[in-house]
């Protein structure tokens, strides 16, 4: 069952094989006994790819599952067991590239035996059919269904190029951002609003809009507008004077940073871990921390 998930999780006997630390002509053996003892094709061989078939994929699942409950019983009764297995992540890329790939770097030294597969997106995918262990996710969640913990506070900040400020004027309270070209973030739950820690709000409007903070802080420092967005995204940018902090006195209203997880399924021993080892590591960032 252990070489089944590998196989299907690496797409390939001989990855697999290379994983397991086995020859590929034994996995495939071992794929091959299973298949005879459940009677039934996991998987669909042509020269060219592998895939499950509807029973593999139906298979797999509960295979997972059951491989993760045995991890979790052999932690258990030996708590000094060295967590094993992989463990797929997705995340936003502003946040893997800035604060948390640095960390899984340091979680992978300190677990060897814990292989990462990290998913890049910005768009929340699906954790059930992209078979996702754990997401990090930035800002509220609107789906109630899933298994979420507070791992940290994104704090944000107001910023826009000098060109900007000097064609435009900088303003000097929240309502003047009425009368300025903001760029909006598209995948912000609040929308064309923008939220301040004091509790303030105001809506705002632009000619851009993006769902990438990458494509913001680019426009950002082209002088097209003010943008909001995690600090984290333009820390370089206002050491180095290229874009500067509006409204130095009005923070907009902090995100939260979650992990989540699929409901229902069984959480294994090395997505505990990591979720842990992640909040400990934000818990000591300042751009981060739970206030």
């Amino acid at each position: 069952m252990h070489s089944f998930v590998c196989v299907a999780d690496a797409g390939s006997f001989s990855i697999a094989a290379q994983r397991l630390g086995l020859t590929q002509s034994t996995v495939s053996k071992q794929v091959a006994a299973l298949e005879q003892h459940l009677s039934a094709r996991l998987f669909q061989r042509t020269t060219r790819s592998l895939g499950l078939t509807d029973e593999g994929s139906s298979f797999y699942e509960h295979a997972r599952l059951a491989l993760a409950a045995i991890d979790e019983a052999r932690a258990a009764v030996s708590p000094k067991t060295e967590a094993q297995g992989l463990l797929r992540l997705t995340m936003p890329l502003t946040f893997a590239e800035s604060r948390i790939v640095p960390i899984i770097a340091r979680f992978m030294q300190a677990h060897p035996q814990i292989q990462i597969e990290l998913s890049i997106s910005d768009h929340p995918l699906n954790l059930v059919s992209d078979n996702i262990d754990v997401a990090i996710r930035v800002g509220r969640l609107v789906d109630s269904s899933l298994v979420t913990r507070k791992i940290g506070t994104a704090r944000r900040v107001l910023v826009a190029a000098p060109a900007y400020l000097h064609r435009a004027g900088r303003p000097e309270a929240v309502d003047e951002l009425q009368s300025h070209n903001c760029l909006i973030y598209s995948l912000l739950s609040s929308g064309p609003r923008w939220r301040f820690a004091s509790g303030e709000s105001v809506a705002v409007s632009g000619n851009f809009r993006a769902d990438s903070p990458n494509a913001l802080r680019s426009a950002a420092l082209a002088g097209v507008g003010i943008v909001a967005n995690a600090v984290w995204l333009f820390e370089k940018d206002i050491a180095s004077g290229a874009l500067e902090v509006v409204l130095p006195d009005h923070e907009p209203e902090q995100m939260p940073i979650q992990a989540v997880l699929p409901s229902g399924r069984y959480i294994a021993a090395r997505t505990r871990l990591f979720i842990d080892y992640v909040a400990t590591e934000l818990a000591k960032d300042p751009l981060c921390a739970i206030s």
